[in-house]
């Protein structure tokens, strides 16, 4: 295939998503894009993957002002659709906005990526789809066997069409985690476990170890697996409601239950530059429930402070927690 043929299939596919994202298509034009659509699988493909950029794009922007999209009096007044038209009328511009999110190999094998801050929900060939956490990597490579995921970084929830005849399996570090149509995450990011965390949110998924160090396990909606080599495969039961905090970050959020400080503290250096510094260990271990947004993490540090009667400093990049009794005499004004 001519890249100058592909680099014209991904800008008509742009054009498509830009005129969907003005408004509500009329018949006619429905029809025409339908038509395209059909006429080649390739079409298909790149009309996902203009949706994917677009998707990313506004999660981008609502992450960046903390879920806030800005006033109509602070917005351009060039629509976003013009702006999108105008970008998908080159090749080159095209691939800028993919070189992070979809990296397509001679092979057939996909890698997709993202930066800190930004989550991205990928369609895949199948009808499965692939949601990433912010600064996460997954490695994608289908046959006619198996559809085989891995998890390179991160964390990533997994929505996957049924295939009987193709299991889709994930594999992290030293765990498989096999399902045929099923909705789980899978996550390298270490916050509880040390190790891999699966959470099953729908169906049922087989987890093992590579090494076939332990028998695997078999783990339904609602349980989680935390693996590693100290403690093999350890099985708990997740309420439904803590499940869905647990996947708030799909919404730019998170939430803690128990967890420390110290571990809020790493979790929000994943989505901002912006670092808690906790010197004070009996600070770092002190524990807290609530749901915060993971761009703010100066709110996040007053909001802590405040139910816990500690002092609150910034100084440029960094913000610190201490207890009063810790803290210099002269507190920075948060104001």
């Amino acid at each position: 295939m001519h890249a100058d043929a592909e680099n014209g299939i991904d800008d008509i596919a742009a054009a498509w998503v830009a005129r969907e994202d003005r408004g509500v298509l009329g018949v006619e034009a429905e029809a025409e894009r339908d038509a395209w659509l059909q006429a080649d699988r390739r079409h298909f493909g790149a009309y996902a993957r203009a949706h994917a950029v677009l998707a990313r794009t506004d999660r981008a922007r609502a992450l960046s002002t903390g879920g806030v999209q800005p006033s109509n009096s602070a917005r351009r007044p060039v629509p976003r659709a013009r702006r999108l038209l105008k970008w998908a009328m080159g090749a080159a511009a095209m691939v800028s906005l993919l070189v992070i999110g979809v990296q397509q190999q001679e092979d057939g094998v996909q890698y997709f990526a993202t930066r800190k801050g930004e989550i991205l929900r990928v369609p895949l060939q199948d009808g499965s789809a692939i949601t990433l956490d912010s600064d996460s990597q997954v490695r994608v490579s289908y046959s006619n066997a198996r559809r085989d995921i891995r998890l390179l970084q991160g964390e990533a929830l997994f929505d996957v069409a049924r295939d009987a005849a193709r299991p889709f399996v994930v594999r992290a570090e030293e765990t498989d985690v096999t399902a045929v149509g099923t909705s789980f995450a899978v996550s390298l990011t270490e916050r509880r476990s040390g190790g891999v965390e699966v959470l099953v949110r729908e169906g049922v998924v087989d987890v093992a170890d590579v090494q076939n160090a332990v028998a695997p396990t078999r783990l339904v909606a609602n349980y989680r697996a935390l693996a590693n080599r100290s403690h093999g495969i350890r099985i708990e039961p997740v309420p439904r409601e803590d499940l869905q905090q647990q996947l708030a970050w799909r919404e730019g959020m998170l939430s803690f239950n128990g967890d420390t400080l110290s571990v809020a503290a790493a979790q929000f250096l994943r989505y901002s530059d912006t670092r808690i510094v906790i010197n004070d260990p009996l600070v770092g271990s002190r524990r807290i429930v609530g749901l915060y947004s993971a761009s703010d993490p100066l709110g996040f540090a007053r909001s802590v402070a405040l139910s816990l009667g500690l002092v609150v400093e910034q100084h440029g990049s960094e913000v610190r927690l201490s207890s009063p009794q810790t803290a210099p005499q002269v507190v920075r004004s948060m104001q």
